[in-house]
């Protein structure tokens, strides 16, 4: 993303930004371990086969930026503020809470990076409205987990306490969310969603 965002010549304070983000999911990426320590999954395996990683064929620079501003950033940023509010607001266990205070504290900055870059990206390239108005549906359905999530079973005291969502929990946050969030930014910048 960085690297796309360099070469498509976004606002150097949007690089500094996507420089930063890099920076918070590496400290995410260590604090959430921690907290798994923490938990006593010292011993989970994780799985960091580089094979499992998909970056899809690149379709051009503007496609390839624009696919992941708007999957990574506008959707899933926009999408994780309320779900890490949520989760921070139920959780009490010591080893999870100050993972999730930090998580959210970054959050919204990730999520206003989204959607400045559209809007440079916008501003680079009027034909990226509607190029991303076709491509809403699609994207909107890789989330289809959250918005309609399957069956599980009814979470422990020990996972509430760390905070986490049950499914009908996850569906009617990204309802509310995509309802109230996401699609009048998109109307703002004259994209239906």
């Amino acid at each position: 993303m960085l690297a796309w965002s360099i070469t498509a010549g976004l606002p150097t304070p949007l690089l500094h930004t996507a420089a930063r983000i890099v920076r918070d999911e590496l400290d995410h990426a260590a604090l959430a371990h921690a907290a798994l320590v923490a938990l006593g999954g010292a011993d989970t395996p994780v799985d960091l086969s580089a094979d499992r990683l998909h970056v899809p064929a690149g379709k051009g620079l503007l496609a390839d930026l624009g696919r992941a501003v708007l999957r990574d950033f506008c959707l899933g940023e926009t999408l994780a503020v309320p779900y890490f509010a949520e989760m921070r607001r139920r959780a009490t266990h010591p080893a999870v809470a100050p993972v999730l205070d930090r998580v959210l504290a970054d959050e919204a900055a990730h999520r206003a990076f989204g959607w400045d870059a559209l809007d440079a990206l916008i501003a680079l390239d009027p034909g990226v409205r509607p190029w991303t108005e076709a491509r809403l549906p699609a994207l909107r359905a890789t989330f289809a987990a959250y918005e309609a999530p399957p069956d599980a079973p009814p979470l422990t005291d020990a996972e509430r306490a760390c905070g986490l969502l049950d499914n009908a929990e996850y569906g009617a946050l990204f309802a509310r969310t995509w309802a109230e969030d996401i699609a009048p930014r998109f109307a703002r910048r004259d994209i239906a969603a």
